[in-house]
């Protein structure tokens, strides 16, 4: 057989391999979206006297299941006990951690996709959380429309969720962006293309408003994930608020850790280097890096997270 025979197989194997990959996607996105007047697509804790919401949206906490048609599904099902419980279960988390006390807290059950279908297809990755993302605006539409009542919020997300909030940013209405109090992407990137848009502006310090709060955290600039922040323009030390490389050492307790570290921020790649931590960091499946804190980029700076949040907030109001 000649090489232009193997040729032709091998494209004719990629392209059965893509039909495949996306068959899934049509087989699931083929279900009626998700109606969010149903108070089980929420995860909803209400505060006495709250004048601002924050609206979450979860990092990928799902895996790859099989459908009862022997199908391998790349998206979260949300009638799953099983992606209900791991959503859930982040949502909790980082309410209890990071929400003040005078804040409502908001996050709404989306049909996320899922780590294997996001990091061993990474050319689908974009095209995957742009499909999720979907759920998500139509989630905030109904916030908007039905929970809101005027107040303030903040946009928050991590990893799989940042993404989904840099097209939050790009879907706000001129309304809208004036009483978002800031926007939190937290494992992700933001790009020139994006800050093309005009409710993405970089945050400049600790206590402006209206603003894009990014940062991505590692030991050193060669544990950086390329899909995740290789592309970002802009970034912040998310203990000091600078977005210099001015640097900031902090006691890091979370788990009962009482560790000194210092962060600084690297402004060509607009990394945040981490020094000191000794701890362990999960390697995120297929593409993870030692060194990399992708996975620890809440617990590493909630404190500071917490009092930033309740600063910007307060800041809003004057």
């Amino acid at each position: 057989m000649n090489r232009a025979f193997w040729h032709l197989l091998s494209g004719v194997l990629f392209v059965l391999v893509v039909i495949g990959a996306w068959a899934a996607v049509v087989w699931l996105f083929r279900k009626p979206a998700p109606d969010y007047s149903q108070p089980e697509l929420w995860y909803i804790s209400l505060h006495d006297s709250a004048a601002t919401d924050i609206f979450y949206v979860c990092s990928t906490e799902t895996k790859d299941y099989i459908n009862t048609q022997g199908d391998t599904m790349h998206f979260a099902d949300l009638s799953r006990p099983e992606d209900r419980a791991a959503l859930h279960a982040e949502m909790h988390g980082v309410d209890s951690l990071l929400c003040p006390s005078n804040c409502n807290f908001y996050a709404p059950y989306y049909r996320q996709a899922t780590i294997e279908g996001l990091m061993r297809d990474t050319a689908l990755c974009v095209p995957r959380c742009a499909q999720a993302t979907k759920d998500v605006l139509q989630a905030f539409d109904y916030y908007m429309q039905h929970h809101n009542g005027g107040r303030r919020f903040v946009l928050m997300g991590y990893s799989q969720g940042a993404f989904a909030v840099v097209e939050l940013l790009k879907h706000l209405t001129a309304e809208e962006a004036q009483r978002m109090v800031a926007a939190y992407v937290i494992g992700y990137q933001v790009t020139a293309a994006d800050l093309q848009y005009p409710f993405i502006r970089p945050a400049q310090g600790a206590t402006d408003t209206g603003v894009t709060i990014c940062y991505n955290s590692v030991a050193s600039t060669e544990a950086q994930i390329p899909i995740l922040s290789g592309q970002t323009v802009i970034g912040i030390n998310p203990v000091n608020w600078c977005a210099d490389a001015t640097p900031a050492t902090y006691i890091f307790d979370f788990g009962g850790a009482c560790d000194t570290l210092m962060a600084t921020l690297d402004t060509v790649t607009h990394l945040t280097i981490v020094k000191g931590y000794h701890g362990i960091c999960p390697l995120i499946p297929f593409c993870g890096r030692e060194g990399n804190y992708h996975c620890l980029e809440i617990p590493l700076y909630y404190r500071s997270l917490r009092e930033n949040i309740a600063l910007r907030i307060e800041n809003s109001q004057k």
